[in-house]
């Protein structure tokens, strides 16, 4: 790895879902200790499990970042046992908002918004948001949308005084979020830091899947247009590699770009073991 992306991956952070907790006895053995790790939920997730994958990455030494999916949040006595368990038991200071993938919620809240002006963030002390963004297409929203509500939930938060961030969804293309984060971004999120979010070691068949269900129209569209060699290049274990590489001038001279961080859709122990080698080297 040269030194410019080296210095991009410096303090990245990594998603995993509860199960990786359930099958991996301790992640000092993948990732350097203080690392972020976002707590992913699942469909089938319950609040119970998420709070005490939670828990194991905080004894052992990572920052647990836990998505809480407004959608899938029952009541309001869930969403206040959870974020009340989570700081109790995992102290946790700091969460990813989404609206989710559910077609109608199954409770209250339809969206982060929502779960951003419950009141139970500052009731248990949550002092930083995240939120996602979405440079290559959102699964439902169109347009200057998906920018303007994200640019809502920044101000919705900062007024509250809470610290706010960003995540973006994962990239396949680093051109498309190079201009996005020029044209877009910057303009509308006056400083608010982006992480920007790379696919990890995954096979192409699975990174295919993820990008049709997240909405990522115009990399597929590049993708069909060139033919299977170019989708063996962006796709597979070299897509990591490649894309890091891309994009680490961003990184390393933005100053509202964080970072990096990895997705790793069931492969945990490979991306880790990746982005840890890259942030080493």
């Amino acid at each position: 790895m040269s030194p410019a992306v080296k210095a991009s991956v410096q303090g990245f952070s990594i998603e995993s879902v509860p199960q990786d907790a359930a099958r991996i006895d301790d992640f000092r053995s993948h990732l350097p200790e203080g690392t972020r790790v976002y707590v992913a939920w699942p469909p089938k997730a319950t609040p119970d499990v998420i709070v005490n994958a939670a828990a194991k990455l905080n004894q052992q030494g990572m920052i647990p970042v836990p998505h809480v999916v407004a959608r899938r949040v029952e009541s309001e006595a869930v969403l206040e046992r959870f974020i009340g368990e989570l700081a109790e038991k995992a102290q946790v200071d700091h969460l990813l908002l989404l609206g989710g993938d559910p077609p109608e919620p199954v409770g209250p809240y339809a969206d982060a918004g929502m779960l951003l002006r419950s009141g139970f963030l500052e009731a248990f002390n949550i002092k930083t948001v995240e939120f996602a963004a979405h440079p290559e297409g959102h699964p439902v929203m169109r347009g200057n949308i998906p920018t303007e509500v994200l640019s809502a939930k920044f101000d919705a938060a900062k007024a509250a005084g809470i610290k706010v961030q960003a995540v973006s969804q994962f990239v396949l293309d680093p051109m498309s979020i190079i201009d996005w984060h020029q044209t877009t971004y910057s303009p509308m999120a006056g400083g608010t830091p982006l992480q920007i979010g790379i696919p990890g070691v995954v096979s192409s068949k699975r990174l295919l899947q993820m990008a049709s269900a997240c909405g990522m129209g115009e990399s597929l569209g590049m993708l069909r247009k060139s033919g299977l060699r170019l989708a063996k290049t962006a796709f597979g274990n070299a897509s990591t590699d490649s894309l890091v590489n891309a994009l680490s001038p961003l990184v390393n001279r933005a100053a509202d770009v964080s970072g990096f961080h990895f997705y790793s859709f069931g492969n945990f122990e490979k991306t880790a073991a990746w982005a840890k080698a890259a942030a080493a080297n």
